[in-house]
């Protein structure tokens, strides 16, 4: 089910803030904590029997639902890995994916976001890693270690609650919203209590301060950021960077849109605001969510600014008017790059 925007940006608000929402659900709030903590507690107590993966698995996750960075995050480990030897491969749920029985897996730029979802489909052109999507990631696991072999280490696109894929590292990643108003679903935006965040090996905070884990209440804290550095047309194979794409347009006097399907669309219309390019319209999606080719042809404008996970879902080479945005992550990678190579060889088999 995919909610309108509207409702999505309304909620949004709600949670950051201790209202009528808040306190006509927090008794519901209650009730999924409890369950959730309890099923959380029986796969520690060993009551519960997770899945022992061959390989070594990195779960990349967030407690607030929602986009909070974690793509390009993953796209960026999978970086640091292979340059550290290591032979990434991905599993992920594969949000509106179709495939439902038997898990999806393939690699490289060419694979069906409808089949394996956007987010896999855009880190598996970034990365060329093999990939594995399912609702169970356990049979994505083995599904992709039987499709690549030479897989040594896998990534787990979010999961840091699918409990029954053991995990031997796990990395959180925040943004600038925090822990909202601090409650879980639904009268808050976490999928389990805050004191989740004590338990994981990292944390990856978007616009935080680094720690060194000295402190007993969190883990190891690397900030990070996005910058907007540059657009592609696929269509005519030019690429701009940002401060170029800003005079093209303005030299252009024709009319500009944006369209993002993202976690939080405003994000990228603020980006684009803060690299100084103007547009007149913009188009607020729901994560995930896609217009259909016939309503994106009608769209009057000379220029459809995207982001690249939305372009995996468009027939960009076949409209010249589309032009995606490239992101960078500015995070201390040396440092990480350190704590990961104190940190694996502790988890490797």
């Amino acid at each position: 089910m995919r909610w309108p925007a509207a409702s999505v940006s309304w909620l949004s608000h709600q949670w950051q803030q201790k209202g009528l929402w808040y306190r006509l659900t927090l008794p519901l709030a209650w009730c999924y904590a409890a369950v959730v903590g309890l099923n959380a507690w029986l796969y520690r107590q060993g009551w519960r029997k997770a899945y022992a993966s061959p390989v070594p698995v990195i779960v990349v996750g967030n407690l607030y639902v929602g986009g909070t960075g974690k793509t390009p995050v993953t796209i960026e480990l999978a970086r640091l890995l292979g340059e550290q030897g290591w032979r990434p491969g991905l599993v992920s749920r594969g949000y509106g994916a179709q495939s439902k029985t038997h898990p999806a897996v393939g690699r490289g730029a060419d694979l069906d976001w409808r089949v394996f979802g956007d987010e896999p489909a855009l880190i598996a052109a970034i990365t060329a890693m093999p990939i594995a999507v399912h609702p169970d990631r356990c049979a994505a696991v083995r599904q992709l270690l039987c499709f690549d072999p030479a897989v040594n280490i896998i990534l787990s696109d979010d999961g840091l609650q699918h409990y029954r894929l053991g995990r031997n590292m796990e990395i959180m990643v925040e943004d600038e919203r925090g822990m909202g108003n601090g409650a879980t679903l639904p009268a808050g935006p976490l999928r389990e209590a805050s004191s989740r965040r004590r338990r994981v090996d990292l944390i990856l905070r978007r616009g935080g301060a680094p720690t060194d884990g000295a402190e007993a209440s969190r883990p190891h804290t690397f900030p990070f950021a996005f910058d907007l550095q540059h657009f592609t047309c696929p269509a005519a194979q030019v690429r701009l960077d940002a401060a170029a794409m800003a005079q093209h347009i303005h030299a252009s006097h024709a009319k500009v849109i944006a369209l993002a399907g993202i976690g939080v669309p405003q994000r990228f219309f603020d980006s684009l605001r803060d690299k100084g390019i103007q547009v007149d319209e913009t188009i607020a999606l729901p994560d995930h969510d896609v217009l259909n080719q016939q309503t994106l042809a009608k769209l009057d404008a000379a220029t459809i600014l995207m982001t690249a996970k939305d372009a995996v879902k468009y027939a960009t080479h076949d409209d010249p008017r589309i032009w995606v945005a490239q992101l960078s992550i500015d995070w201390p990678s040396q440092a990480i790059e350190t704590w990961l190579l104190q940190k694996l060889p502790k988890v490797k088999r």
